[in-house]
């Protein structure tokens, strides 16, 4: 099998992550195992593997017919049998199927927003869902929806899964006492409500104050990210938090934290969390997407939005601090055995075997 992954940056992103981890680990496994960036490149470059044929399309417009005979000269070039297109990168992969014969596309949904389908504005992306070939979709909300409002038969829920951990880096400098560092993975964008978190973090420490934040996460949205940033500054706490920014090796540092905490207003399935329990780290998370699913006995979710049971939960594995110990180690046994590039891959190479043969 010949495939291409597509996506529209390579910023650092949920599924920008998932595109380069789907090109790497597909390496060695099918014929070609190929990458291309339609609009922007970014820091994930950097963890494409150099064996993968890799195109930067660099797509100046929405109809950009340039582009999209680069790309087709791409697929002919490495005889691409299929495409699988990441989040909004379907509008390019439809409009090269449509002068590439022979040509299936697979479109990979990774919406965020799966608590409000209601809301999703779809009118571009209903239309040309007749050209996919199939779905899929990062939790379950997500394949249903695709198969009652698009209509596509082959829409299957694949879990996300994580690339294989980096050796510990032992260099990475980090303040706190050990056993009360928090660490949140999350970009910084109004959907992962760090709003919630600093009020939490604020109420902690006036319970005890040797807690420390360590934040990690891109700048998506500045008016968000400086707002944030902004709160801690002018914050009595501003000590206590740790701002990292961009981080492409986490799973190098994670090991260093002891408590994982996820404070979002809706997911579909998120990376932080398996990064979380690769790391051997205890969870404590909202039940927004499939975030229960994932934590299920192996972790703790609360409702959105709810500051006074987020500081509980932290103070609860302050106490009991086997529970601690033991849903880090449960966690990571489950993201081993249910969200690693070897329990997944099968069942996708099979969707793309139903779609080619």
């Amino acid at each position: 099998m010949r495939i291409l992954q597509l996506i529209d940056s390579l910023e650092v992103g949920g599924a920008e992550r998932m595109a380069v981890n789907y090109a790497n680990a597909l390496l060695g496994k099918i014929k070609v195992s190929a990458l291309c960036a339609t609009r922007a490149e970014g820091d994930l470059k950097s963890l494409i593997e150099s064996d993968i044929p890799y195109l930067f399309l660099n797509k100046k417009r929405t109809l950009d017919l340039a582009a999209f005979l680069r790309l087709r000269r791409f697929i002919k070039t490495h005889n691409i049998q299929l495409i699988q297109a990441h989040g909004s990168s379907y509008f390019t992969a439809v409009l090269v199927k449509m002068i590439s014969p022979g040509l299936k596309l697979i479109w990979h949904d990774h919406y965020g927003n799966s608590e409000f389908l209601k809301q999703r504005d779809a009118r571009i992306l209903k239309p040309l869902s007749r050209f996919f070939d199939g779905v899929i979709a990062v939790n379950d909300n997500l394949s249903c929806w695709s198969k009652e409002y698009l209509n596509i038969e082959k829409s299957i829920f694949v879990k996300n899964f994580i690339a294989d951990a980096l050796p510990l880096d032992k260099s990475f400098k980090i303040n706190g006492v050990v056993g009360k560092r928090i660490v949140c993975v999350a970009n910084l964008r109004p959907q992962k409500n760090h709003q919630l978190l600093l009020k939490s973090f604020e109420e902690l420490l006036k319970i005890d104050d040797q807690y420390t934040l360590h934040l990690f996460g891109s700048k998506i949205d500045t008016t968000y990210s400086d707002l944030i940033l902004s709160s801690i500054e002018t914050s009595g706490f501003k000590n206590s938090v740790f701002y990292y920014g961009t981080h492409l090796k986490l799973s190098s540092v994670l090991p260093h934290f002891d408590i994982g905490v996820l404070t979002s207003n809706s997911e579909g399935l998120p990376l932080s969390l398996l990064e979380y329990g690769q790391a051997g780290l205890a969870v404590v998370a909202t039940n927004v997407g499939d975030c229960a699913q994932v934590l299920d006995g192996a972790g703790i979710c609360l409702p959105p939005n709810d500051s006074e049971s987020l500081v509980n939960v932290v103070l609860k594995y302050k106490s009991i601090p086997q529970l601690k110990i033991e849903n880090g180690r449960l966690l990571r046994k489950k993201v081993d055995s249910f969200y690693s590039s070897k329990s997944v891959l099968p069942e996708v190479i099979d969707l793309y075997e139903h779609v080619l043969y």
